[in-house]
C-alpha cells in the first residue's frame, strides 16, 4: 500500500468559505445513467439531509446537457420542500428571506469517458506498474507506448509480430525495421488520442535520452496529424497536457521540442513506489481540469459553484481517508455504478488502495463485466438455469437502456449477479495494480443504485460477501442515500456539514456486523461457536458449521459481547484454534449478526443443482 496525497483541486477547507455562515447547501452527484441531488440545511443547531431528488442523466443525445439532469432533480427537491432554487436555469444564491435558493452549490461527476493518457518515452515494466497504481484511482485510460529505441534495445528483433514470425524473430533492427516501428507507434496514439501524456526515462537506461526526445517527436506528429485542417474552438491548434517525470536536467529541452504542441508540467522522476502519489496528483488535477471540461454543460455546472466540479471517485477516496483516520479503522467502500465500479481501501495509518473500474458497470457497460468475466462466472450466482441467449439479450436491454429497471425476480437475481462481478474483477485489478494483499477490513460501505435500492437488504449483504469476501470481523453498511461519494466534495467547501451529515444521515443503514471464519473450514463440521452475552445480561451460544451462513437476532439498537471459539483448523483472525472474544460490544443492525462459514476464498458446488440449492439457503438465512 502506498500513502497518497489528496489529489483534489479546486478549494480546499482552508480557502473554503466558513461553513459556520452556511445555512443551505445543494449538492449533485452526475453519474452515468442517473443525476442525484441532495439538500442540507440546519435542523436544531445540526445539519442534516432535508431533502433528495433523482433523474436521469442527460449528458447523451437529445439533451446532451449535464444541467438538465440536474435541473430536474432540483425539481423534485422543489416539489417536496415547496422552496425555489432555479430561475432561469441558474441556482438561486444566496438563501434568500422566503427560503428560497442555498447558500452554496458544489457537484461530483463520474459521467463522461475518462481522461485518455499515453505512457511515452523509456517505460519499463516496472515504471509501466508503478504508473498503473498512480492512475488506479482516477477516471483515467491509460495505454504504454514505448519509444521505438527503447524497444529496439529491448526487444528481440520481430518480436512484436509474433512468435510465427521466425525470419522476423532473426531480424536485425535495421533502419526499415525501426521506420515500422515508428509508424506503429504512431498508430497505437492515433487510435487512443490522448488528451495528455507522461514521458518518463532515465539518461543513463538502456536506449540513453534518445526514447525522451522520441517521445517529444511522436507527440508532435500525433499533434500536427489531429490538428491537421482543424482548430480548437478558440482558433488555436490543439494542445496536449504533458508531466514529465524524466531525467531531470532534459526537462528544458523537452519544454523546447513541445512548445508548439504541449504545456509541460515537471514532476520528479518516476524511479519507485514513493514517487507515485506525486503523479497520481498530477494525473488527477488533469483529469479534473481537462477530462471533466469535455462534459457537455460542464462549465454551465462550473459557474453555479465557487468550487469545481470534481470525479465521484475523487470524493469518495476523500471520505474514505478520512473515516480511517478519524476512527482508527481500516475501510472498504465499493461503489457500483452504470458505468464504473470502484473500490477504495483506506488502513488507519493512511495506506490507500483506489482502483477506480472505468470500463465496468451495471447500466451502459455491463457488456465489458460479462466479456472480462465469462458466461460462467456471472451465471454462477444465479440460484436457477438459464441460457446463454437470455443473459445476453438482458445485456442488450441495459446496454441500451441503462436506465431500466429489473421487472421479475430472474431480472433481478441477474443484475445482482452482474454486480458481484463488478466487484470481483475490481478487486482482482486492485491487487494486481498494487502487488499488496488487501487489508482485512473492519468496515465496508456500500453505495450505487444496484446496491442502495436492492429490494431487501439480505441482498445487498449477500452480494458483498459474495464479491468481496472479507475475513474476520467487520461491518456492514449500505448507503442507501448514496450520499458518501458527495460528503467529500461538501468537505472542501463545509467541511462542518460534512461531518454532521455523515453522522446523522449518511451511514443511516447499518446492516450488522459479520464474522467470517477462514482457514481449513470443513463443510458439515463444526466452524465456529459463537458466545453472544446481551446487554440486558442474557446470554446464547450458537454452533455454526462450515458451508453455511447463520444469523443471530442482534437489533440496530441493541448490542452484544461477543465470544468466538473457532476449530482447531479455523482463524477468526487471531490464529488457527485461537479463541477470540471482543473487547467492546459489536452493533447490531437491519439483518444482525451475520456468521459467513462459508470458507475463503468462497468455493461453490461444481454440480449446478447443488450450487442453486445452497444458493438459496444463504439467501434465505439472510432473508434476501
Amino acid at each position: 500500500m502506498y500513502t497518497q496525497p489528496y489529489p483534489e483541486g479546486g478549494q480546499g477547507p482552508a480557502q473554503a468559505q466558513n461553513s459556520a455562515t452556511l445555512v443551505s447547501l445543494l449538492v449533485a452527484d452526475c453519474g452515468a445513467v442517473f443525476t442525484k441531488v441532495s439538500l442540507f440545511g440546519l435542523v436544531e443547531g445540526q445539519y442534516r439531509l432535508m431533502a433528495r431528488g433523482e433523474a436521469p442523466s442527460t449528458i447523451k443525445p437529445p439533451q446532451e446537457d449535464l444541467t438538465e439532469g440536474i435541473i430536474q432533480a432540483i425539481n423534485v427537491i422543489e416539489n417536496v420542500t415547496g422552496r425555489r432554487f432555479v430561475a432561469d436555469k441558474q441556482i438561486i444564491s444566496p438563501e434568500q428571506p422566503n427560503g428560497d435558493g442555498v447558500d452554496i452549490f458544489v457537484a461530483t461527476i463520474s459521467a463522461g469517458d475518462p481522461l485518455r493518457v499515453a505512457l511515452l518515452g523509456a517505460v519499463t515494466p516496472e515504471l509501466e506498474s508503478l504508473s498503473a497504481q498512480a492512475v488506479a484511482g482516477l477516471y483515467a485510460q491509460v495505454q504504454t507506448v514505448p519509444s521505438p529505441s527503447y524497444v529496439a534495445v529491448t526487444t528481440p528483433a520481430g518480436a512484436i509480430n509474433g512468435p510465427a514470425d521466425a525470419m522476423a524473430q532473426k531480424a536485425a533492427w535495421t533502419p526499415e525495421r525501426l521506420a515500422l516501428e515508428w509508424e506503429r507507434q504512431a498508430g497505437q496514439l492515433h487510435e487512443l488520442q490522448p488528451q495528455a501524456a507522461v514521458i518518463m526515462g532515465v539518461a543513463d537506461g538502456p536506449a540513453g535520452p534518445a526514447p525522451l526526445q522520441e517521445a517529444c517527436q511522436l507527440l508532435v506528429n500525433a499533434a500536427r496529424d489531429t490538428t491537421q485542417g482543424t482548430t480548437e474552438a478558440d482558433g488555436a491548434a490543439k494542445r496536449y497536457s504533458v508531466i514529465y517525470a524524466g531525467a531531470p536536467q532534459y526537462v528544458e529541452a523537452v519544454r523546447r521540442m513541445l512548445q508548439s504542441v504541449a504545456d509541460v508540467t515537471r514532476i520528479e522522476p518516476l524511479t519507485n513506489a514513493a514517487q507515485v502519489g506525486a503523479v497520481s496528483a498530477a494525473i488527477g488535477s488533469l483529469q479534473e481540469h481537462e477530462g471533466l471540461q469535455h462534459v457537455p454543460g460542464y462549465q454551465h455546472v462550473r459557474n453555479w459553484s465557487p468550487a469545481s466540479p470534481v470525479p465521484s471517485a475523487t470524493s469518495l477516496s476523500s471520505l474514505v481517508r478520512f473515516l480511517a483516520q478519524h476512527y482508527a479503522m481500516n475501510v472498504t467502500a465499493v461503489d457500483v455504478g452504470g458505468g464504473t465500479t470502484a473500490l477504495m481501501v483506506a488502513g488507519e495509518k493512511g495506506e490507500f488502495i483506489p482502483m477506480v473500474n472505468t470500463a465496468l458497470g451495471v447500466g451502459s457497460n455491463i457488456g465489458d463485466v460479462l466479456q472480462r468475466a465469462g458466461l460462467q462466472r456471472v451465471t454462477r450466482w444465479l440460484p436457477f438455469s438459464i441460457s446463454e441467449d437470455e443473459v445476453r439479450q438482458f445485456v442488450l436491454k441495459h446496454m441500451l437502456h441503462p436506465q431500466t429497471l429489473p421487472t421479475d425476480s430472474r431480472e433481478l437475481a441477474l443484475i445482482q449477479a452482474f454486480a458481484r462481478e463488478a466487484i470481483s474483477l475490481t478487486v482482482e485489478q486492485a491487487r494486481k495494480s498494487s502487488h499488496l494483499a488487501l487489508p482485512d477490513t473492519d468496515l465496508i460501505l456500500a453505495t450505487g443504485g444496484v446496491l442502495a435500492h436492492a429490494p431487501r437488504y439480505g441482498q445487498v449483504a449477500m452480494m458483498l460477501l459474495d464479491a468481496l469476501q472479507p475475513r474476520g470481523v467487520t461491518s456492514l453498511v449500505v448507503d442507501s442515500t448514496m450520499l458518501i461519494s458527495q460528503l467529500g466534495a461538501v468537505a472542501t467547501v463545509a467541511p462542518v456539514m460534512a461531518v454532521q451529515v455523515n453522522e446523522n444521515d449518511a451511514v443511516s443503514h447499518r446492516l450488522g456486523t459479520c464474522v467470517i471464519p477462514f482457514g481449513n473450514v470443513q463443510l458439515g463440521q463444526l466452524a465456529v461457536r459463537v458466545g453472544v452475552e446481551y446487554s440486558n445480561g442474557r446470554q446464547i451460544s450458537v454452533d455454526v458449521m462450515g458451508g453455511s451462513v447463520e444469523v443471530i437476532p442482534l437489533q440496530p439498537n441493541e448490542q452484544a459481547l461477543l465470544t468466538l471459539f473457532p476449530a482447531p483448523t479455523v482463524d477468526v483472525g487471531l490464529g488457527p484454534g485461537e479463541r477470540a472474544r471482543a473487547a467492546e460490544e459489536i452493533d447490531g443492525g437491519l439483518i444482525g449478526l451475520i456468521i459467513d462459514a462459508r470458507g475463503r476464498p468462497l468455493a461453490l458446488p461444481a454440480d449446478d443443482t447443488e450450487r442453486q440449492a445452497r444458493l438459496l439457503q444463504w439467501s434465505q438465512a439472510l432473508g434476501a
